[in-house]
């Protein structure tokens, strides 16, 4: 892999076309230009040494694991190094890595496990700035026990958690919040989310889905419980990732069938792992790593001040979200005066600037910000494989709208 220091330009920041060459998909052009791949947040390209990783796993030992041949023995330590890579990735337990289809399936397995922990006295707190993956397992979990949810509020001004609604009792058994927003980018301190947890002995349960190509993650020095996340939006392959502590994995019971490890990480991943998507993660992994998250957060960085610059000229556009590049992710939910949603990324695809529009699964900021039966918002999403000419380029297609 080419080194971190060939990435970077003359100034010591990221040189965008060398980072862009490690993306297949990102050279193929449209219409005589370059495609903007805008729609990052919903899933990122992915580099070519995570397409070879997986092929070369594929090629060279496919196997299942625990077997006393090679190729299984290959499998078996590919998984270890990545589970290390991954454990080294989230801050998390190296014992406590579980890996699976993705962040959706691994939550509502988690959820089910905790049946018997939660009675009808009992309470569950949930955000109305997550994603639906992190509010629907602890609705189902509260259907069938009876407990009761408890809701932090979302300020539709700011984009941000009102903190003052954030109350727990000792009745409460769970915390889940997000570490960054998927719709609007806002970036969620763990802190206070953590600390009245803990104060009650609540478990906390960190949707970290969004952050993960953007900001640092240290769960273990931040003191999350579970914390779960998908490699297909940090550039690898559609899979999921689960960190828990593993005492906590150790006293839970989740479902499996008979044969399958009583104790370990194993023990939570239902039937056989896909390996060749474990390799792609460990790819993935290699590649942020070689950056490094610094370099990757103050590329990002710039290029949210860029477009939040940009957007301060167009009266016509609203941002939903925090206006301070410093508390976000490049990713941005916007209306435009007007124009349907639909209709402003079906004007951005004919420019070959590829977004979504909707509410992306996040159902709760959409009520909470009054977009949800309006067509949602436009979402408009950079990562460090973008540059200063794609976010003009959004922002002019968008100025045509005015």
């Amino acid at each position: 892999m080419t080194s971190a220091s060939a990435l970077l330009d003359s100034t010591g920041t990221l040189d965008v076309e060398r980072v862009r060459a490690r993306f297949p998909a990102l050279a193929p052009t449209a219409n005589g230009r370059r495609v903007v791949h805008a729609d990052a947040p919903g899933g990122t390209q992915v580099t070519r040494g995570v397409i070879e990783a997986m092929s070369a796993y594929l090629r060279d030992h496919n196997a299942n694991s625990h077997g006393g041949f090679p190729t299984s023995a290959a499998s078996d330590a590919m998984v270890g190094d990545v589970r290390t890579a991954a454990a080294g990735f989230l801050g998390g337990w190296l014992e406590g890595i579980v890996f699976g289809p993705n962040m959706t399936t691994l939550t509502w397995h988690f959820s089910h496990a905790l049946d018997p922990r939660v009675g009808s006295d009992d309470e569950l707190v949930v955000t109305h700035l997550d994603h639906d993956a992190n509010v629907s397992p602890w609705l189902k979990l509260a259907e069938r026990t009876g407990a009761r949810l408890r809701w932090v509020e979302l300020d539709p001004a700011s984009g941000r958690l009102n903190l003052d609604t954030l109350a727990v009792s000792p009745r409460t058994r769970l915390v889940a919040f997000p570490a960054a927003s998927n719709a609007l980018g806002t970036v969620v301190d763990p802190a206070p989310f953590v600390a009245a947890a803990r104060s009650v002995g609540a478990l906390t349960f960190c949707d970290a889905v969004h952050a993960a190509p953007h900001v640092p993650l240290s769960q273990r020095a931040d003191g999350i419980d579970v914390l779960v996340c998908s490699p297909y939006k940090f550039f690898g392959p559609h899979a999921g990732l689960l960190s828990a502590d593993p005492a906590l994995l150790a006293e839970l019971r989740p479902d499996k069938v008979r044969p399958a490890p009583d104790e370990g990480p194993d023990r939570w991943q239902t039937g056989t792992a896909t390996f060749e998507a474990i390799a792609g993660i460990g790819a993935a992994l290699d590649h942020v790593a070689d950056l490094g998250m610094d370099t990757i957060g103050a590329h990002e960085r710039a290029l949210s001040q860029r477009f939040l610059d940009g957007l301060s000229r167009l009266d016509a556009v609203a941002l939903h979200g925090p206006p301070d590049a410093a508390q976000r992710t490049p990713t941005f939910a916007v209306t435009v005066r007007g124009h349907t949603p639909a209709q402003v990324a079906a004007h951005l695809a004919v420019r070959d600037i590829y977004t979504w529009a909707g509410h992306y699964y996040a159902l709760e900021p959409m009520r909470a910000l009054g977009l949800l039966d309006a067509g949602g918002a436009v979402r408009i999403g950079f990562v460090h494989y973008h540059g200063a000419e794609d976010v003009d380029r959004v922002l002019q297609a968008l100025a045509d709208l005015n």
